[in-house]
């Protein structure tokens, strides 16, 4: 089965705006290049901020703001120097550090942003944010647990946030408790019906509960959304083959590989389905593509020989079986009844 495609909400860096009519060089630079950035001119922010800070080497606004719009431009390495400069003149400043987190992330340093999350958090204990940062580091280096406990904390400082259930549920869905994960996801497609994504993992929780047919709902409500999901299509194919839908999840096999041309595992499901119905030549196509691209695929082999013994090409078969068996060593014992099994069926009954 194709692997879920896990998607992740960070919470974005955090604005502090300093209080207008401030007098001094220093203050009026400040000001001006805030009204900057807040008309998304960071560069020409950045050149007021500048002259505050040349004004004022001490003034830790400049310095947070010239910050905040490095990150904005995506200079994450100059938005980190002007964190680390507000945290130099002002220790306790727990957006400083929530900040230069973020510019951490960015730079793929995350043990120093968890570092940073975490003396955030023991300067504000009581801002959710900080946790939901800390545990997608955590989730991001497969520390689930740490995870759960960082999301279930900012759930209770913030009970009502619907990407906080959606994280949660991806970290119970990693340690496959699937009706935890269910259930969070529930949570959070009632706070926010509009989590495409939800529905997307649900889905993927559903079906590896082996409830096809809810999975299959919630791949309708993530292709509603976006038909252009090739992994929802190829997903809902997968939950339709299982409860004997062949023909809708070959439909759905083809418009996964029509949006996703390079979709390794499609084509091969789509020949497996073909088999179940009969459809040969199409089957033996399939297999065929798949040992195009993958011609180490023993499986694809094995399933290609029983589609041309029903095609009445038993020399060809058997060289797929050969060339399977060749690849993998260990499949023989398995498969060989099933390989039996299609030679007795295929074979013309005597009159």
């Amino acid at each position: 089965m194709k692997l879920p495609r896990i998607y992740f909400l960070v919470y974005s860096i955090f604005f502090v705006i300093v209080a207008p009519g401030w007098s001094g060089q220093a203050e009026l630079a400040l000001e001006e290049g805030l009204k900057l950035h807040e008309a998304g001119k960071p560069k020409e922010a950045i050149r007021e901020y500048d002259r505050a800070v040349k004004a004022d080497p001490k003034l830790a606004e400049a310095y947070f703001n010239r910050g905040n719009a490095y990150y904005d431009l995506g200079q994450n390495e100059q938005a980190a120097r002007d964190y680390s400069a507000v945290i130099r003149l002002s220790p306790k400043d727990a957006e400083a550090y929530f900040n230069r987190g973020n510019a951490y992330r960015r730079l793929k340093k995350d043990d120093f942003a968890l570092k940073d999350f975490s003396a955030a958090i023991k300067v504000e204990p009581q801002e959710a944010k900080n946790y939901i940062n800390r545990g997608s580091i955590h989730f991001d280096a497969r520390r689930y647990d740490a995870a759960l406990k960082d999301f279930g904390e900012a759930l209770r400082l913030n009970p009502k946030d619907a990407e906080t259930f959606y994280n949660r549920a991806n970290s119970y869905l990693a340690l496959d408790k699937k009706d935890e994960a269910i259930k969070d996801y529930g949570e959070a497609l009632g706070l926010d019906p509009s989590l495409v994504d939800a529905y997307y993992n649900r889905g993927i929780a559903y079906a590896d509960s082996a409830q096809y047919e809810s999975a299959i709902r919630d791949f309708d409500e993530v292709l509603v959304r976006n038909p252009k999901s090739s992994n929802a299509f190829y997903n809902r194919a997968l939950s339709k083959a299982k409860i004997d839908r062949y023909e809708a999840a070959v439909e759905d096999y083809s418009e996964a590989m029509r949006l996703n041309s390079k979709d390794p595992e499609a084509p091969y499901n789509r020949g497996r389905a073909y088999l179940r119905l009969g459809k040969f030549d199409y089957a033996a196509r399939d297999f065929s593509e798949v040992i195009v691209t993958q011609p180490r695929n023993a499986d694809a082999f094995i399933f290609r020989g029983i589609a041309r013994i029903y095609q009445g090409k038993d020399k060809e078969a058997d060289a797929d079986f050969q060339k399977a068996f060749q690849l993998n060593p260990a499949i023989k014992k398995s498969v060989q009844p099933i390989i039996d099994e299609a030679k007795a069926k295929a074979k013309p009954t005597q009159p």
